[in-house]
């Protein structure tokens, strides 16, 4: 049996009402966490998506060692959950946590394989660079707490692109990049 305690925080309350009011598409990111309480075939990503990856790990280790958490380490699988979630979300035109179809993040997680006992995500939409998203996500005091959870060990990161992406929670303009960042303990 499994218990999840999910946390919500929609952040920049201010600056997405204006985004919304202006109809600009500025950056955005959200962030959530399951615990559960269970033990409970990636692919292989590609040379840019691993380069992608490796830059936001090494400004989000760093962070991390500052605070005295050792460092994550990139997951197959994780990435995998990342990519699937990130490209959904390009192609799909939605920005959140859940997939269209209800699913969550910890289930993306369970079907990849990876068994976990904890478990978060940050997604954030709009940075064109894997320097903005890490800085975005430190700045967020939400971001920053799963990212400064030191029992998380694993990560998965991900960006979708979509070129002829198409505006989305009322916006005039499309963000273009969805990020996806996992963490897990085994």
């Amino acid at each position: 049996m499994s218990h999840f305690t999910p946390m919500h925080s929609l952040l920049r309350p201010l600056a997405v009402a204006l985004v919304i009011a202006l109809g600009l598409a500025a950056p955005v990111m959200a962030n959530s966490t399951d615990v559960a309480l269970e033990e409970g075939s990636g692919a292989t990503p590609t040379k840019s998506a691993m380069a992608t990856a490796k830059t936001v790990l090494a400004i989000i280790n760093a962070a991390r060692a500052e605070e005295g958490c050792g460092p994550l380490k990139l997951n197959s699988k994780l990435m995998a959950a990342a990519q699937t979630h990130a490209t959904n979300m390009a192609e799909k035109d939605f920005f959140g946590h859940s997939n269209k179809d209800g699913s969550k993040f910890s289930g993306r997680v369970k079907r990849q394989g990876y068994k976990f006992h904890m478990v978060a995500e940050n997604i954030a939409a709009g940075q064109s660079s894997a320097e903005q998203v890490a800085y975005d996500w430190l700045g967020s005091a939400g971001h920053r707490k799963n990212i400064m959870t030191c029992k998380l060990k694993d990560t998965g990161i991900a960006v979708g692109y979509q070129a002829d992406d198409k505006p989305i929670m009322g916006n005039s303009k499309p963000f273009y990049y969805y990020w996806v960042q996992v963490f897990a303990a085994p």
